[in-house]
């Protein structure tokens, strides 16, 4: 069997060198031209933020004259024994018109002309319209038309519940058939001839509610009908 005997050292060989001169330069050149890239981005970063610093400190020192001159321009403050002086005729003014409020009825919840205005709106049947609306302390009139008369008594009913009509009942009804002879529409063009609504056949009444006392109302029950 033949063998083969290998007489050569390894020692004597040339060693491999991993970290040669070359190797060495090029890699410190390397790390030099990264540290000198570095240092020139912060200091590039380090004057774009004194920049912003500087136009910072600008901006407040604009700012804090624009508050100077704002502050000197400020009337001198009153002092509390003045401000309570020029409060007294207004505190009793206020009181003299609050007093003449009461004394009208029109400073108490629920007694304002907006409440009878929103009362009207949020009762009025489907069925029913208003062309006119008078209100003046102590009476109301109301005219308007309808396509059923059987909702006309609990409406007034209901009406007549609202602290504005204390006192008061919707008991003068008048109500007119229109299209009969004698009969008009007074103002309303919904019921004047010719409109769409006298034009469907439907029957159509037109009515006009006047309130009057409690007791003038009992006394004489013929007038409403």
């Amino acid at each position: 069997m033949a063998q083969q005997i290998n007489l050569l050292t390894p020692i004597l060989l040339a060693p491999k060198r991993y970290f040669s001169a070359l190797t060495l330069v090029q890699a410190t050149g390397l790390l030099l031209v990264a540290g000198l890239a570095a240092a020139l981005w912060l200091q590039q970063r380090d004057r774009s933020a004194e920049a912003q610093h500087q136009a910072l400190l600008a901006q407040y020192t604009t700012e804090r004259q624009q508050l100077a001159v704002a502050q000197a321009g400020l009337p001198a403050p009153l002092d509390a024994a003045t401000v309570q002086q020029q409060l007294l005729p207004l505190t009793a003014g206020n009181a003299d018109l609050r007093a003449l409020l009461k004394v009208l009825g029109v400073d108490t919840a629920g007694q304002h002309h907006s409440d009878l205005l929103a009362l009207l709106a949020t009762t009025l049947p489907e069925s029913a319209w208003l062309t006119e609306l008078r209100y003046t302390p102590g009476r109301v009139e109301l005219v308007g038309g309808t396509l059923d008369t059987a909702v006309l008594r609990p409406w007034l009913a209901r009406l007549a519940s609202h602290p504005l009509l204390a006192g008061q009942e919707l008991s003068a009804l008048r109500v007119e058939r229109l299209g009969a002879p004698g009969t008009q529409a007074g103002g309303d063009p919904l019921l004047s001839r010719g409109s769409p609504l006298m034009a469907s056949g439907l029957p159509v009444w037109a009515f006009r509610v006047v309130s009057a006392p409690a007791q003038a109302a009992s006394a004489a029950p013929g007038v409403a009908r």
